[in-house]
């Protein structure tokens, strides 16, 4: 006949807090991962869009290039507003690029100090890292525009913008 010496209830209860445990870690672990893979496909699209402007930069119609004489003066006529529009339709598209770059490398550094740090907790992360991700923050609330972000609320017909004409969300610095 099998005795009860106590221990069951004990057991039961050290089984279950390691269990817990052990699905917090998973559950910490599997959102680290999800950090890394967004990092990851950051990155991907930001290799994709410095391709471009290094293509942008050494093909032929590079506004450099233009301006050098690559294309004598008067081949494409004198006069011609529609050269004129495309090298300004040009040097906007290289210009956007170059913005969308930058943004870019802010939010991969941002992601990757996040990635870091996503095992230790806010708590875990020293001061330095602290500023850094401040700084991160407070770029990209400042390079933000609302117009072209496709998940912003839309103000309703006939409402008045802002009085004060300033930025919703966090302040950051």
């Amino acid at each position: 006949m099998a005795e009860d010496n106590g221990v069951g209830l004990i057991g039961v209860d050290i089984a279950a807090g390691v269990a817990a445990g052990i699905a917090a870690q998973a559950a910490a672990q599997g959102a680290a991962a999800a950090l890394r893979i967004q990092y990851d496909d950051l990155k991907d699209y930001k290799n994709l869009v410095d391709g471009l402007l290094t293509k942008l930069q050494e093909s032929p119609a590079h506004h450099g290039k233009l301006a050098d004489g690559t294309i004598p003066a008067g081949v494409l006529g004198t006069g011609f507003p529609a050269a004129e529009k495309l090298n300004t339709a040009y040097k906007k598209v290289h210009s956007e690029l170059q913005k969308l770059s930058k943004g870019l490398a802010v939010q991969i550094e941002a992601l990757g100090i996040a990635v870091q740090s996503a095992g230790k907790g806010y708590s875990g992360v020293d001061e330095e890292t602290k500023r850094r991700m401040a700084a991160l923050a407070k770029q990209a609330h400042d390079q933000y525009v609302e117009k072209r972000d496709p998940y912003a609320v839309k103000p309703a017909e006939g409402s008045q913008p802002e009085p004060n004409g300033k930025k919703k969300g966090a302040s950051y610095g």
